[in-house]
C-alpha cells in the first residue's frame, strides 16, 4: 500500500464537535414533541444538515415541509454556534503536523458547513489542509463518494493512494466507495459492528499507527 494523502473527516476526527450538534438538534426536535437520541445523529453524521433534519423528522413521523425544515436547520446552525466548545484534538493537531513534515498531502473532507469549521478551528489551523471539501462543495454527499473522489482529484493522487480517517459509517462508505483505506475511530460510536466497513478501528486518533501505514 502506497499512501500519498491522508483525507480526514471533520466531526469526531478533527474535533470533539458532536456532542454540540448533539445538543443543538435535540433542542430544535424538542419543539416537535421528538426525542433525539446521540446515536440517532451519529449515525447520520457526514451529510448536510438539511438531509440529516430530514431524515430525523421522517425516524421520528414528523411531517416537515421544506420550509419548516429549512427554518429548522438555521435554528439548529444558531444554537450550535451559540452553545458549542468544541476544540481541535491535540493529537489531530500532532497528526497533521507529521504528515505536513513528511510532505504528505491532507485534505479535510466533511458534510459540515464551513461556517461551522472555522469557529473551531481558527482560520490559520485550515491552512494546513492542502484542499477542503465541504457539504456545500459537491453535488453529492457522504455516503456517496463524490466527496472522497473530489478531494483525491484535487490532491492530483489515485483513490487508491488515500488513507481516510473517519468515525462515521456513512463516511466510511463513502471512502470504501472512493476505493480508498479507511481507518475508523470509536470516538461517537463505541459499537465495532457499525464501524466494520472500515479496513482498521481504534480507540481515537491517537492510537492510529500513522507511520507503520505510511512510512
Amino acid at each position: 500500500m502506497t499512501i500519498k494523502a491522508v483525507l480526514f473527516d471533520f466531526d469526531g476526527v478533527i474535533a470533539n464537535t458532536l456532542t454540540y450538534h448533539v445538543q443543538a438538534w435535540q433542542q430544535v426536535f424538542t419543539d416537535h414533541g421528538a426525542i433525539i437520541l446521540p446515536e440517532d445523529v451519529c449515525m447520520l453524521e457526514g451529510q448536510l444538515a438539511e438531509d440529516i433534519g430530514r431524515q430525523l423528522a421522517v425516524q421520528k413521523g414528523l411531517a416537515l415541509d421544506e420550509k419548516m425544515l429549512q427554518e429548522m436547520v438555521q435554528r439548529k446552525r444558531a444554537i450550535y454556534n451559540q452553545i458549542t466548545q468544541a476544540m481541535v484534538y491535540p493529537a489531530s493537531r500532532k497528526l497533521i503536523e507529521l504528515l505536513k513534515k513528511n510532505a504528505i498531502r491532507i485534505a479535510l473532507v466533511t458534510g459540515a458547513i464551513r461556517q461551522n469549521i472555522e469557529p473551531v478551528t481558527g482560520k490559520e489551523f485550515l491552512t494546513n489542509f492542502d484542499a477542503i471539501i465541504t457539504g456545500n462543495d459537491v453535488a453529492n454527499t457522504k455516503p456517496h463518494p463524490e466527496p472522497y473522489l473530489t478531494a483525491a482529484q484535487k490532491l492530483s493522487v489515485q483513490p487508491n493512494e488515500c488513507l481516510v480517517i473517519e468515525n462515521a459509517p456513512l463516511g466510511i462508505r463513502a471512502a470504501k466507495l472512493a476505493g480508498m483505506y479507511c481507518v475508523a475511530l470509536k470516538t461517537t460510536i463505541k459499537d465495532e459492528t457499525q464501524l466494520q466497513e472500515a479496513d482498521m478501528i481504534f480507540e481515537d486518533i491517537a492510537e492510529v499507527p500513522i507511520e507503520k501505514l505510511l512510512f
